[in-house]
């Protein structure tokens, strides 16, 4: 009767083993070729058009910077009192994002308010500030008028900018 009970306990072992042995083969072959198959279609969808998204964004020329500019819808937004330049500035890099570029989010400082605009750091020509409200490519000079320095309408405040910084 022991030699049974014996041999009946460790045929449930050896079973129990051999569950545990094709269970852990099955997860690990699953996790394996569901890891595989993941991240080469995310990696495929991420460069499918040759600019790269997510982790893969990169700097435009200039050329590519005029041109998503022109193709950009942002400026054709309304400025409300529920969407300011900041949305206006935030739409626009998202949308940068979405194109596989990176761009930056700026924020000029000025004595009594702010304003925020984008730039690129094209690989051609350097740092280029662009005016999302209006798709302008400005200038942004510490100690001048931005609205003197880029042809706009005087505000009723001092828009003399005291400096910027760039989010990217």
């Amino acid at each position: 009767m022991k030699k049974l009970l014996f041999l009946f306990s460790l045929i449930i072992i050896v079973a129990f083993a051999g569950c545990l042995y094709v269970w852990n083969y099955r997860y690990e072959t699953g996790y394996n070729d569901g890891y595989s198959a993941g991240y080469q279609y995310g990696y495929l969808k991420g460069v499918e058009d040759g600019a790269g998204r997510g982790y893969n964004i990169r700097d435009p020329t200039y050329s590519e910077a005029l041109q998503f500019i022109a193709k950009d819808q942002t400026d054709k937004h309304e400025y409300t009192q529920n969407y300011t330049c900041f949305n206006f500035a935030a739409d626009f890099k998202n949308n940068a994002f979405q194109a596989g570029y990176r761009c930056g989010f700026v924020r000029i400082e000025f004595p009594d308010s702010s304003h925020a605009i984008v730039c690129f750091n094209t690989t051609d020509k350097g740092i280029i500030f662009i005016e999302p409200q209006f798709d302008d490519i400005v200038q942004v000079i510490i100690g001048f008028s931005y609205s003197e320095l880029n042809g706009y309408e005087t505000p009723d405040y001092n828009d003399t900018i005291i400096s910027y910084t760039i989010i990217w």
